[in-house]
Formats: structure tokens, sequence, C-alpha cells
């Protein structure tokens, strides 16, 4: 790339809700293992569930599982992938301009143990988008929202993390939807079941399967309480194919059925 160097800090006009032009689910690293991009009047934020490498303006930034970029317009970039790489991605225009007292963003920002809720917030917007456009902007604005607060506190209280504990809670945010064991996700992160349990315990205090049990039911509870969709399929996103199930899971963890959650908001 031979365009002149550009500092990795971004001022970003948060007075307003961004316009979301498109929201999605990328799926890179298949054909080919790095992929130039650049869009000439829209924004790029991703939030990553893979590791790889970012190149901008001659600076190459690492991608873990867990970070989030943002990429203004007319910025070319190349990204680097290790295999198949998914992320969930928001193209955007901001209505106002630096002039309006911007907020400032890095190219890359780790979410740390804010990454459920903002995956929470992306996921309600890419699930929103269609049916209530205005939830979905309000949902991205939200999470640009947090990832300010979250660059102002200077804090990444996810560093001091054990490598396969960090890829771990990226992994299960990735896949809540699907079946989902200790042995599994410890293959899948390279550590030993005991070691992978041991390593929960230490760093996060609970086990991978209540980690697992909890993350489901706070992203059942976020869907019921945030978006219209139908009971059924927001049990089939977490991971329950049988209702029953799901519903008694859920009265177990919130003391209500899912339908009188979601009730309990609405005539609130």
């Amino acid at each position: 790339m031979h365009e002149e160097a550009l500092p990795l800090i971004w001022k970003v006009p948060l007075a307003q809700p961004p316009v979301v032009v498109d929201l999605g689910i990328g799926v890179h690293g298949v054909g080919r293992l790095v992929d130039d991009w650049c869009l000439p009047d829209l924004w790029s934020l991703h939030l990553y569930g893979y590791e790889g490498e970012l190149e901008i303006s001659g600076r190459v930034v690492p991608i873990a599982p867990g970070s989030v970029s943002l990429v203004p317009p007319g910025v070319a970039t190349r990204y680097r992938y290790r295999g198949v790489s998914r992320h969930l991605f928001a193209h955007l225009r901001f209505p106002g301009t630096p002039d309006e007292d911007p907020s400032e963003l890095p190219v890359m920002l780790e979410c740390g143990t804010d990454l459920p809720r903002i995956r929470d917030r992306f996921q309600t917007a890419l699930e929103a988008r269609a049916r209530l456009p205005h939830l979905a902007r309000a949902e991205i604005w939200s999470l640009l929202c947090c990832l300010i607060g979250r660059q102002a506190s200077r804090y990444d209280d996810v560093s001091g993390f054990h490598p396969a504990v960090r890829s771990a809670l990226a992994h299960i945010e990735e896949r809540l939807a699907n079946p989902m064991s200790v042995a599994s996700l410890a293959a899948t992160v390279g550590v030993s079941n005991n070691h992978l349990t041991r390593l929960f315990r230490e760093q996060l205090g609970t086990t991978v399967v209540a980690h697992v049990r909890n993350r489901r039911m706070s992203r059942a509870h976020h869907l019921l309480t945030r978006t219209a969709l139908p009971v059924k399929a927001v049990a089939t996103m977490v991971g329950f194919r049988d209702l029953q199930s799901f519903n008694k899971a859920f009265r177990r963890e919130y003391g209500v059925a899912p339908r009188s959650a979601r009730d309990r908001v609405m005539h609130s």
C-alpha cells in the first residue's frame, strides 16, 4: 500500500446515531488468505472471531478473537487470514462532522469483559435490521458508545487471562447457538479438559459449563426484552432445540417464564 501513513486513532462524531447502511456476517479465508478492501464513503466496523492481521497505512495490526476494528471511509486495508475466518460487520455513515466534539477510537480495540455486551448489541442489530431498523441503529450507536467508554478507561481486563481462556471465551460467544461441550471447547483451544476447567475456576471463578449456561441465558434475556423475535426462535439462537427445556432453564435462571420476562418489559 502506498498511501500516506495515517494515525491509527480516528475522530468519530457520535452526537447522533450513525446511519447503518449494511450489517452482516463475513466469512473469509476460504478461497484465499489475503483480501484488500477500501470503502470510499463508509466506515467499517468489525467484531472478530478469529486470529489474523490487518494492514493499514503500511502498519500491521494483530487481529484477535474478541477485538473490534473501526476503519474510516477511503482508507485501504489488507486482511491476512489463517484459515476460515468469521466476523460481524457494519458499514456506517456518521451524520455529524469532526467539529461536533468528536470522540476518539483506535483502529483496533480489545472488548475484554465487555465482549458479551458488545456482541449482544451487534447481534440484536443484525437480527432487527429488516423489521426494526431504528432498533438496529440504536444498538450500533450503543455499541460504539461502549467502545468509547472502554477506550477512555485505557483498561484491558482481558490481558491477564491465559490465552486458552481468552480463545475459549471468544469461541463461546461466537457459537452460542451450537452444541458445545468442555471436551470440544478444550480441543478447539488446544488444552486438556482438566486444564481448561482449572483455568476457568482460577480466572473466572466458575466452571466452563456454568459460564456457557450463563451466557446463553443472558443472551436469551437480551433478545426477549429487546426484540420481537418469537420465543422458539430465541431458544434456537441460544442452543436449545427443545422449547420445554429452554423454558425450564430460563425459569431456573430468572424465576419467570420467557414470555413473562418479555411482558414485564413491555408493560413497565
